[in-house]
């Protein structure tokens, strides 16, 4: 069976540093890409204020869909989750299942943390994507070395600092903002990005509910989030330390 999402915190442990396996590449980075769109759910940016009862943006306009959204959304420094994952391979009648626990941190990252089936770690910060089996290093993509890695680390800090119409740099975006919630559609523009991704489509309120990933190859993934909270309002010291 090929890898997928939910088999690479399973992946064979290389020394510390060492590239992702090619394999996991572009699956790390598919992934990555839905760890960095919670970072919606922390936005914070007093440049998309807007009245909350801004009327539905009309889909053509980015810009105003983008302030739409973003008023909607709640802004912790610090955002605590849960997630469910089901991925459905092509050619295969039954999905592939994982769930785990999230943390978003405005002036850090993203830790993206799989207890089930397979216990594993993936961090998203400024200089890398890095996942970790059992306290080891799996692998690491760093962003002066993977053009993608670049452009999903600084697409996930554009958003954490509330630069939600970013997207528009890297995907066509479509979509709707209401009093019961918001839909993003975005298709890739980049072609490094559309070599992983056919679309993705976030839903959501006050926080991102929701992520689906249809990927280039066929196999679709949705991300459910739950149990969304920001207290202690900061990292403790035990996350912190999950970032160094």
């Amino acid at each position: 069976m090929r890898a997928t999402f939910t088999n690479i915190a399973a992946a064979q442990t290389a020394p510390a540093g060492h590239a992702a396996p090619r394999r996991a590449r572009p699956l790390a980075l598919a992934l990555a890409l839905g760890a960095a769109l919670i970072a919606l759910g922390s936005v914070s940016s007093p440049a998309l204020a807007a009245d909350p009862a801004t009327p539905a943006a009309p889909a053509a306009d980015t810009a105003a869909l983008a302030a739409a959204i973003g008023s909607r959304l709640a802004q912790p420094a610090v955002l605590r989750g849960r997630f469910e994952q089901t991925k459905q391979v092509a050619g295969f009648s039954r999905p592939l299942r994982s769930s785990g626990d999230f943390l978003v941190a405005r002036d850090h990252g993203v830790l993206w943390h799989t207890r089930e089936p397979f216990a594993g770690e993936l961090k998203l910060t400024r200089e890398a994507i890095v996942a970790t089996k059992d306290g080891e290093t799996a692998f690491r993509l760093s962003a002066d070395e993977e053009p993608t890695v670049r452009v999903i680390n600084g697409l996930m800090f554009s958003l954490l600092n509330g630069e939600v119409a970013r997207l528009a740099e890297h995907f066509t975006v479509d979509g709707q903002a209401g009093d019961a919630g918001w839909e993003l559609a975005l298709k890739p523009r980049q072609p490094g990005l559309a070599k992983l991704l056919s679309g993705v489509n976030l839903q959501g309120d006050r926080h991102v509910r929701r992520i689906v990933l249809d990927e280039a190859n066929g196999d679709r993934t949705e991300i459910v989030f739950s149990d969304q909270r920001d207290t202690p309002p900061a990292l403790t010291a035990d996350e912190a330390a999950r970032f160094e």
